[in-house]
């Protein structure tokens, strides 16, 4: 052993004083353009042992950076089975040979995985120039070997997702790693991302809307977020993402009404509607709001005070004009339009009180539906509909009741026409003096009764006056 060693040192040192042809005799072949200048037999023990061929410890003392790798038990070269160097970097080939040997596929169909990295996802589908740029490799390992070139190592490059792809949140997720929501299936689905454990789980509508809704890009005045903020100094206001359609009105508490399973619908319960200039009463209690408040009219109704901004006037105005009876409350109740608060009481004080008979008279006798042409001037009469009359042009009775002498007696009953026989008590009962005619009853005639005398003809008219 001792005299190998001799042998290879002193050929070494022979070598040096050959010139040119002696030295090629000596080396198997030029080596390749990165060990160029390790060219001549006086360089030979920069990577053989004497004896012992090439030693991986005296490649490691070049390559540093693979170097420090190998010692930290990290990527392919720390592997058992590739601690020998001459297995894949094969020298004295000729200046143009290529040292890395990538296996059967070359450079491209290199298994990632030997490296420690294995590429899954989008990233087994990049070239390998795309991650494996000068600009990336680590200043420390560029600090180790001063002779590194960037362009052609493989090492030095970053892991890490910030590494290589920008960080969209701008730091604001902290220290949290990439991996907790992204996979490299695909960059933008967020998969691992549970929106329950943060500050502001999502429930209702709310579980259903975009993340770019919340989350919009930089610029956009739809959210106080920038794109990427996911974390805020602050937790968002409603007013913050929402129009306030009450345009602050109401104060800034939406939650005191409105929940996020359905924005536009508010809590009856929450509302107190008291505290309004408006208080409800009676049917007003089960109007649905929007009936009032329709959308894009606001909370404020001019004139709610009086019925006809929200109810039609079923009279077409022919009460609007009565003396006292100015208001829709005189009559009806927010209990129900109907009944009607207004009896015979409130009849006695009218243009027509009631006597007689005709306080038996059901209402709807007198007061029936009629087209609203018939109704007197200047009472709304362009109406189709039917409407129960109220308002009367005249009071005689034969404005309501027929004439059943057919006029026979309009001269003998004067200025005061059927009154001067009949009254409200009865209509049948007449109080008429047959001593003022000129066949005055006398003797039996008086007892005779009128029908004997006057007898009805036809269509029910009794013949009275001859």
């Amino acid at each position: 052993m001792m005299r190998s060693a001799l042998l290879a040192i002193g050929i070494a040192g022979a070598s040096a004083l050959v010139a040119g042809g002696a030295s090629a005799q000596i080396s198997p072949g030029p080596l390749s353009a990165p060990h160029a200048a390790l060219e001549g037999s006086s360089s030979c023990l920069s990577c053989h042992r004497a004896g012992r061929g090439v030693d991986p410890a005296l490649c490691l003392d070049c390559h540093r950076a693979l170097g420090q790798r190998v010692s930290a038990g990290r990527g392919l070269h720390a592997r058992a089975d590739h601690r020998a160097c001459e297995r894949c970097h094969s020298e004295h080939n000729g200046r143009e040979f290529r040292l890395v040997d990538f296996g059967p596929g070359g450079e491209s169909g290199f298994d990632h995985a030997r490296a420690g990295w294995p590429l899954t996802g989008r990233h087994a589908r990049v070239a390998c120039r795309e991650c494996h740029r000068p600009e990336r490799v680590d200043p420390a390992v560029r600090q180790l070997e001063s002779g590194l070139d960037p362009a052609r190592t493989f090492l030095g490059q970053p892991t890490a997702c910030a590494g290589c792809h920008r960080d969209p949140h701008a730091g604001t997720l902290g220290a949290a790693a990439c991996a907790d929501c992204h996979d490299t299936a695909t960059w933008k689905q967020v998969r691992g991302f549970d929106h329950a454990k943060t500050r502001f789980p999502l429930d209702g509508k709310h579980a259903g809307a975009a993340c770019a809704a919340c989350h919009a890009r930089a610029g956009s005045d739809a959210t106080p977020l920038a794109f990427g903020q996911f974390r805020a100094r602050a937790l968002p206001a409603c007013a913050d993402c929402h129009k306030d359609p009450h345009a602050g009105r109401l104060g800034a508490d939406c939650a005191r009404c409105h929940t996020s399973a359905d924005f536009r619908a508010a809590r009856r319960d929450a509302v107190d509607h008291e505290r309004t200039a408006y208080p409800l009463r009676g049917r007003h209690r089960a109007v649905a709001c929007e009936r009032c408040h329709a959308p894009g009219r606001g909370l404020r109704v001019p004139g709610y005070q009086r019925c006809e901004t929200c109810h039609r006037d079923v009279h077409v105005g022919q009460l609007a004009a009565v003396p006292g009876r100015s208001a829709c409350a005189d009559c009806h109740s927010v209990d129900g339009f109907l009944p009607a608060r207004f009896g015979a009481a409130e009849h006695q004080a009218g243009r027509f009180p009631l006597a007689g008979a005709h306080r038996a008279v059901p209402c709807s006798q007198c007061h029936r539906p009629v087209r609203a042409s018939e109704l007197p001037s200047p009472f709304l009469r362009a109406s189709a509909e039917a409407v129960v009359r109220f308002r009367f042009a005249a009071t005689a009775c034969r404005d309501c009741h027929r004439d059943p002498h057919a006029g026979s007696l309009d001269r003998h009953a004067g200025a005061e026409g059927c009154r001067s026989c009949h009254d409200e008590s009865a209509w049948s009962q007449a109080r008429f003096d047959h001593t003022r005619t000129r066949f005055p009853l006398l003797g039996r005639h008086a007892a005779v009764a009128c029908a004997r005398c006057h007898p009805q003809g036809s269509g029910g008219v009794a013949q009275l006056a001859g």
